[in-house]
C-alpha cells in the first residue's frame, strides 16, 4: 500500500487542477485558486520524492505525474483568465510562449508516438521550482521580470525535450538531458 503513495498524490494534483478550475468558473474565489495551486504545487514536489524514496517509481507514476502537472498548468491558464485578466493583457505575449514551450513537447509525443512525452529533464525541474515564485511574484505586481526570465528558461527547457524526442528512434521513459539522449541513441 505504500509504494501506491506517491500515485495518490500525482492523482491529488489532478483532482486539484479540476477543482481550481471549478473553483474559478463558479466561485471567483482568488484566495481558493491559490489555496488549491498551492496544494498541486506541493504534490508535485511529493509525489517524486516518495517514489524515489519508497522505490516506488514506475511508468505509471511518471505518466500520472506529467498528466497532472498539464492539467495543473492547464487550469491556471484558465484561472489567470479568469480572475486576473489585466495581468493577462498586460502579459499576453510572455504567457502565450510559457504555455506553447510548455504543451509543444505534448503535441509532438501526441503526434509522432501516440504518447504525452515524459522525459523530467533537469531543466524542467529548474523550470518548476522557479515557476511558483516568479507566478507569485507577478501576481502580486512586484515585478514581470522574473516571470520573464522564468518563460525564458521555459523556452530552453521545451527546446532541450523536443531535441531529446528528435534525437531518440522511438519513444524513451525518463531522459535527464540531450546529452543523455545522444549517449542512449549511440548505445542502440
Amino acid at each position: 500500500m505504500l509504494k501506491q503513495l506517491p500515485n495518490l498524490i500525482s492523482s491529488l494534483r489532478l483532482a486539484a487542477a479540476a477543482a481550481m478550475a471549478v473553483v474559478t468558473a463558479t466561485a471567483g474565489s482568488r484566495p481558493w485558486f491559490l489555496i488549491l495551486l498551492a496544494l498541486a504545487l506541493v504534490t508535485d514536489a511529493l509525489d517524486g520524492f516518495l517514489a524515489r524514496r519508497l522505490k516506488a517509481e514506475s511508468e505509471l507514476g511518471r505518466k500520472l505525474d506529467s498528466w497532472g502537472d498539464y492539467a495543473v498548468v492547464t487550469a491556471v491558464a484558465y484561472g489567470l483568465w479568469m480572475l486576473w485578466p489585466d495581468m493577462v493583457h498586460r502579459e499576453a505575449a510572455w504567457l502565450i510562449t510559457g504555455f506553447t514551450a510548455c504543451f509543444a513537447i505534448v503535441i509532438y509525443g501526441l503526434v509522432r508516438w501516440r504518447r504525452i512525452l515524459a522525459y523530467h529533464t533537469l531543466a524542467s525541474k529548474v523550470f518548476a521550482v522557479m515557476m511558483p515564485v516568479a507566478l507569485a511574484l507577478l501576481l502580486v505586481d512586484w515585478s514581470p521580470v522574473p516571470f520573464h526570465l522564468v518563460v525564458v528558461v521555459q523556452v530552453v527547457a521545451a527546446a532541450e525535450e523536443l531535441a531529446i524526442a528528435v534525437v531518440l528512434p522511438g519513444y524513451s521513459g525518463p531522459v535527464s538531458s540531450l546529452r543523455q539522449a545522444l549517449r542512449q541513441r549511440r548505445q542502440n
